[in-house]
């Protein structure tokens, strides 16, 4: 990798890189809150362990190759729930492991095998449930523990998008969330079942009182079914309380709240929430009392921690532990000590001590119809006038680029590029109208605002204008392949990793987990919104397509399926534009979830772009 303008990263520096030890995720037991599932790769690869913050007793509980991202723990503490996938993809079937580790045992042995994320449970580890994608419907299962067996019951099942469900501390109640079809006026329904005896529910409830809504646990101590749920209350998603017989709503609100709220803890028996507020791009870490409705800043005052819930661990001595990092700094665990909680400590044994020193500036940059879009941008140290710059493009469409580490960001910067991470249309914490903009017509808004940045990198004279890489993955691949076939003269090449080529395609082969997602986004199936498809589509653009591009996919992806990639890579051969395809044989996160093959799959992306600049046959016009 040498070229007279760029740095040289060899394969040592590059390992360093991406071997750091950090932490990505951490869930803790809801009523054992001092025990908790930890995601890592302290030993390599990224693998579960379980932590017993209390006494220090920590067990790496997986070993499998490629690395695992996702498992669930139980609110006892007792048990942890993995997907034990097949072929490198995200079709299984969940097992379940005893916490300090043992034999794994499928929950679900006469079933299908399906696609789904996390499961839930009672406190009593007796009564579990899941949604999963099988035989092409999304469907909620109880699973009873009858100590010598697993009895296994669908009760609901839909063509559209339902929530992961969460189960009452005693078992007798179940509550999903399913989503419209991005309609305001059918908006989001919460259901609550008492699951029976055998296939099928006694519905108790279906209330429709919310534009949307993702439940995330019963009450323990409310006399009638209560529910904490994350809803949409006009612009932003809040905390809300709900009782569900009673069919009344508790806003949690505070003045000071800016964006999006997050429960990462609650507490009842304290009347504390612990809250993450994501208001463009930026993370603000609060205490918040329930009974009181005080707001107390906590933590560190930048960077960014894990907004999913019962992603804080809390200890006796009520200090909480979280996972945090900041562009410069690898991800790490953190310790908050009360009664400020201003104050904190790295946690031996999860955190590395790697930090750089670049300097980070958020900038706004107005889109194509005035609508201001956020940007991360960097430039190494040195340099000095225009540059090359490589424009990195985040997966979703519902994801976010917080102020947080990335060994990829780090390479191309050492490399010696300009980086530039853009939150578009469809990034959360920027408001309902932002996020919701893309449906109907997805696609169009985000390719807007990454040229809309692009621009503004070229007008202020941070980047060099023949010298712009596009880089994604997911959504951003995507994203990458539509602005490369629509507007073909802006860029040097594009990398797209685990990207969609062809929507009609992606439709048809994809899970119905992703089906009813895209039935909300295009508004419509490719039967009822074909045009919608079609022109969103970058394979209705390949034949424009003017540079080098070099697609990564994963031969067992399930989310975006390999079938589309393959037609279109023949589409680009046949009309004779210069494609390079590398495939890697695991699913959608293999290539993150795998060290080795994480690292591999950068050296190439840095061996394209540099092939690109030094060969005059792949310079753009």
């Amino acid at each position: 990798m040498v070229d007279k303008n760029y740095n040289v990263i060899s394969q040592s520096e590059l390992n360093k890189l991406f071997s750091i030890t950090n932490v990505q995720y951490v869930f803790a037991a809801h009523s054992a809150p001092h025990k908790a599932l930890v995601v890592s790769n302290r030993s390599g690869d990224y693998q579960l362990y379980t932590v017993d913050f209390k006494i220090g007793r920590e067990k790496q509980i997986t070993y499998k190759e490629g690395g695992v991202l996702f498992g669930s723990i139980s609110p006892s503490g007792r048990y942890v729930y993995i997907l034990s996938g097949y072929d490198g993809g995200e079709h299984g079937h969940f097992v379940c492991i005893p916490f300090d580790g043992g034999e794994a045992v499928d929950i679900t042995p006469r079933i299908d095998p399906y696609f789904s994320f996390s499961l839930s449970s009672d406190y009593k580890d007796e009564t579990l449930c899941f949604t999963a994608s099988v035989n092409g419907s999304n469907t909620v299962f109880v699973v009873k523990d009858n100590e010598e067996s697993f009895a296994v019951h669908r009760i609901y099942s839909s063509p559209h998008s339902l929530s992961e469900p969460v189960c009452a501390p005693d078992g007798r109640y179940v509550c999903v969330a399913e989503a419209g079809l991005g309609d305001k006026k059918e908006g989001g329904s919460v259901l609550v079942f008492i699951p029976a005896n055998g296939d099928g529910g006694k519905r108790v409830v279906r209330s429709r009182l919310f534009e949307s809504v993702t439940p995330l646990a019963f009450s323990h101590t409310a006399q009638s079914p209560t529910l904490l749920a994350l809803a949409r209350m006009g612009e932003h998603l809040r905390p809300i309380v709900y009782d569900i017989k009673q069919q009344r709503i508790l806003d949690i609100q505070h003045s000071m709240f800016r964006g999006d709220v997050w429960v990462l803890r609650w507490d009842e028996d304290k009347d504390e929430m612990l809250v993450c507020d994501v208001c463009h791009a930026e993370q603000m870490l609060y205490l918040y009392n329930t009974r009181t409705k005080e707001l107390q800043r906590v933590g560190p005052k930048t960077g960014s921690f894990n907004i999913h819930f019962n992603s804080a661990v809390r200890l006796t001595d009520d200090s909480f532990i979280v996972r945090w990092s900041d562009f410069n700094t690898s991800p790490r665990l953190i310790r908050l000590f009360p009664p400020s909680y201003d104050t904190w400590e790295e946690v031996v044994g999860w955190s590395e001590g790697f930090k750089t020193s670049h300097r980070v500036k958020s900038v706004q940059v107005h889109s194509s119809d005035g609508t201001p879009v956020q940007a991360w941008v960097v430039r190494p140290s040195h340099a000095k006038g225009p540059i090359p710059f490589v424009i990195d493009v985040h997966g979703g469409p519902h994801g976010i680029v917080g102020d947080e580490f990335s060994p990829e960001a780090q390479a191309w910067l050492a490399a010696g590029f300009g980086y530039c991470a853009v939150n578009y249309r469809g990034s959360i914490g920027f408001g309902r109208e932002f996020e919701r903009k893309i449906y109907g017509n997805p696609g169009y808004w985000e390719v807007e605002d990454v040229v809309a940045v692009r621009n503004w990198l070229v007008q202020n004279s941070y980047a060099d204008i023949q010298d712009i890489i596009l880089y994604g993955w997911s959504w951003g691949g995507y994203v990458v392949l539509l602005a490369l076939g629509k507007y073909p003269t802006l860029w040097r090449c594009g990398i797209a990793g685990a990207a969609i080529a062809d929507c009609v395609m992606q439709y048809e082969d994809e899970p119905a987990y992703f089906k009813a997602q895209d039935q909300e986004l295009f508004q419509g199936t490719p039967q009822t919104a074909r045009a919608q498809y079609i022109r969103s589509s970058p394979t209705s653009y390949a034949e424009r397509i003017q540079v080098p591009i070099l697609l990564l996919h994963g031969e067992n992806d399930v989310r975006c399926p390999p079938r589309q990639i393959k037609y279109f890579a023949d589409i680009l051969k046949k009309t004779g534009k210069d494609v390079s395809v590398i495939w890697f044989k695991t699913g959608h996160v293999g290539d993150f979830t795998d060290t080795s093959l994480r690292r591999h799959l950068m050296e190439k992306a840095l061996n394209f772009v540099m092939s690109c600049k030094n060969d005059p046959s792949r310079t753009i016009s």
